[in-house]
C-alpha cells in the first residue's frame, strides 16, 4: 500500500458499525459461498465515524438546596433514591436544620423579652398618665375654688378685704400656673410614653419578622419535586453523587429531574475525525443498559472548540451532539453511549473483506480465481480507505470477479 493510501486509512473515521450496516443490506457487495470464493459486487457503502459519550436531556430541572438568606452551606439529612419515579410535590431531599432551629430559639427569647419589657412599659406609661391626669384634675378643681372664692371677695370692701383679694388672687394665679404646667407634663409624658411604646412595638415586629423567615427556611429545607419525573443524581466534581452527611452550596445541584422526551447523546469525536463531522448527518445510537436496540439520530451541534479527552488522555476531541429521534422510555440521563455519524459514502463502491487482502511491502495484493485455468492468481489492488473488518477497493478489481475468500500462498 502506497504512503498516499495509509494516510487516507489514518484519517478515514471508519468503524465496525459499518460492517453491521453493510452484512445486514438486501444489496451485499461479496457473498460467501461453500467454495471460499467472493463474487465481487457494488455497494453504496457509508463511511462512518465512532464516537463515545453519554445520555442527557436537553430539557431537565436541577434540584439543589434552597435559596435562604445569609446561608451558603446546607448538611444534606436526608434524599430520595436514584431512579425513582417522582409526581409533583413528592418529597427529594431534606436539609440539617439545627442551626436554623438554634437561631429559632434566640430569637424566640429575643422575642418574648422585648414583648415583657412592652408590658411593663405599658404598665408603668398607663400608671405614670393616670396620676398626672388625677394630679390635673386636682389641680383644676382647687383654680375652680379659687376663681370662685375671688369673685365672692370682690363684693367686699375695706382693707381686710383687700387685703384678702390680693392673697387669694395670687393663689388663683398660681392654681392655674400649676394646671398649666400639669398638662404640659401629661402631654409630654403622653406623646414620650406612645414613641417609647412604638419603639418597642418595632422591636416586638422586628423579632416576629425574623421568626416568620426562620420558619419559612425550616419548611423551605424540605425540598419537594417540582414537577413530575425520573429523579438523577447528579455527580460532583470527583464524579461521585451527593451522600447523606455531604455538605452542599447554594449553587450546588444535587439531584435532576430530566425530560425523558428530550434524550440526547452527548459524545466525544476524535480530533482526526472532527473535521468530517457536520450538522445535520445521520447517527445511529447504541445505548450499553440497552442491548440490542439502536436509536436513531442526526447531529445538532458540533463544539467549534477542541479539549482534552481527560486529565490522563493528551488526546484532543470534539464535543458533538446527537439528537435522537425516538427515545425510549428505558434510557436514561447518565447512562453510556456510542453514536456512529455517517460523515459519507462510496457509491457503488467494490467492498472486500480484509481476511481476503494480504499486504506485502506496504502493498496490498488479493487471489483472483482463473476458471479457464482452474487455479488462482495473485493479483495487486488499491485500497480507499478500511474498517478493520472490510476494505473499499479503488482499483484492481471487477464486478463479477472471485476472490478467494482466505489466500494461501
Amino acid at each position: 500500500m502506497t504512503g498516499k493510501h495509509l494516510a487516507a486509512l489514518s484519517g478515514a473515521a471508519v468503524v465496525a458499525a459499518a460492517a453491521f450496516w453493510l452484512y445486514r443490506s438486501k444489496s451485499v457487495a461479496a457473498a460467501v459461498d461453500a467454495t471460499e470464493l467472493l463474487t465481487v459486487g457494488r455497494v453504496d457503502y457509508p463511511l462512518i465515524v465512532s464516537a463515545s459519550g453519554i445520555l442527557e436531556a436537553a430539557r431537565s430541572r436541577s434540584i439543589g438546596p434552597p435559596r435562604i438568606a445569609n446561608e451558603n452551606r446546607f448538611k444534606l439529612a436526608r434524599m430520595v433514591e436514584e431512579g425513582k419515579a417522582v409526581a409533583e410535590g413528592d418529597f427529594l431531599l431534606e436539609f440539617d436544620s439545627s442551626d436554623i432551629s438554634r437561631r429559632l430559639r434566640d430569637e424566640t427569647g429575643n422575642l418574648q423579652k422585648v414583648q415583657e419589657e412592652y408590658q411593663k412599659k405599658r404598665s408603668d406609661f398607663d400608671i405614670q398618665v393616670r396620676d398626672l391626669k388625677l394630679q390635673l384634675e386636682e389641680a383644676k378643681a382647687d383654680l375652680g375654688k379659687l376663681d370662685n372664692k375671688l369673685s365672692g371677695l370682690g363684693e367686699l370692701v375695706g382693707l381686710y378685704a383687700a387685703s384678702d383679694v390680693a392673697e387669694t388672687r395670687i393663689r388663683r394665679d398660681a392654681a392655674r400656673r400649676k394646671v398649666d404646667l400639669l398638662e404640659k407634663k401629661l402631654g409630654h409624658v403622653t406623646e414620650g410614653g406612645r414613641l417609647d411604646l412604638e419603639i418597642s412595638r418595632s422591636n416586638e415586629n422586628h423579632y416576629k419578622v425574623h421568626m416568620d423567615r426562620l420558619l419559612d427556611a425550616m419548611d423551605a429545607l424540605t425540598v419537594t419535586a417540582p414537577v413530575a419525573g425520573v429523579v438523577i443524581c447528579k455527580r460532583d466534581w470527583n464524579n461521585e453523587p451527593r451522600q447523606v452527611g455531604s455538605y452542599i452550596y447554594v449553587l450546588d445541584s444535587v439531584l435532576e429531574i430530566p425530560d425523558l422526551s428530550s434524550i440526547r447523546a452527548k459524545v466525544m469525536v476524535d480530533e482526526v475525525d472532527a473535521g468530517r463531522v457536520r450538522v445535520g448527518q445521520d447517527a445511529k445510537v447504541t445505548v450499553d443498559a440497552v442491548q440490542g436496540k439502536v436509536f436513531e439520530g442526526k447531529v445538532i451541534q458540533l463544539g467549534a472548540i477542541l479539549k482534552q479527552a481527560a486529565y490522563d488522555r493528551p488526546q484532543k476531541v470534539a464535543e458533538a451532539l446527537v439528537e435522537l429521534r425516538a427515545p425510549d422510555k428505558a434510557i436514561r440521563p447518565g447512562m453510556s453511549a456510542r453514536a456512529q455519524i455517517q460523515v459519507g459514502r462510496y457509491p457503488g463502491a467494490i467492498v472486500i473483506p480484509m481476511t481476503s487482502i494480504r499486504e506485502r511491502d506496504g502493498r496490498s495484493f488479493v487471489q483472483i480465481r482463473k476458471a479457464s485455468r482452474g487455479d488462482w492468481e495473485w493479483r495487486e489492488v488499491q485500497l480507499e480507505t478500511n474498517d478493520g473488518v472490510v476494505a473499499v477497493v479503488s482499483a484492481g478489481l471487477e464486478v463479477n470477479e472471485r476472490v478467494r475468500a482466505k489466500p494461501k500462498e
